[in-house]
């Protein structure tokens, strides 16, 4: 029977969380975005358990996605897009460049 021999590219677990450098910007960014889709679901009338599930999403994981807390792929912020029916680019805008919600 062969030898599993281990990836020359496996590093474990990715860092980026917890360096220094990265951190706070980090945390500061998720917590906008999750603001942002909050926003977008409260402007649309919807419920937690309503956006997740247009999402495809389990509804426990939408009070950590808008809370911030929650570090979403990006298939997750694709299916945001489609569910609120904004280009996904309109997720990550700064409040002084994005028009009104519809």
């Amino acid at each position: 029977m062969p030898v599993a021999r281990k990836s020359p590219h496996s590093h474990g677990r990715s860092e980026v969380r917890t360096r220094k450098d990265l951190a706070p910007a980090i945390k500061r960014e998720l917590r906008l975005l999750g603001a942002r889709l909050r926003e977008l679901r409260e402007a649309r009338g919807l419920s937690q358990e309503d956006a997740a599930e247009l999402m495809g999403l389990h509804p426990k994981y939408m009070p950590r996605l808008e809370g911030g807390t929650a570090n979403p792929t990006v298939a997750t912020m694709v299916a945001a897009s489609v569910a609120y029916k904004v280009p996904l680019r309109e997720l990550f805008l700064e409040p002084d460049e994005r028009g009104t919600d519809k």
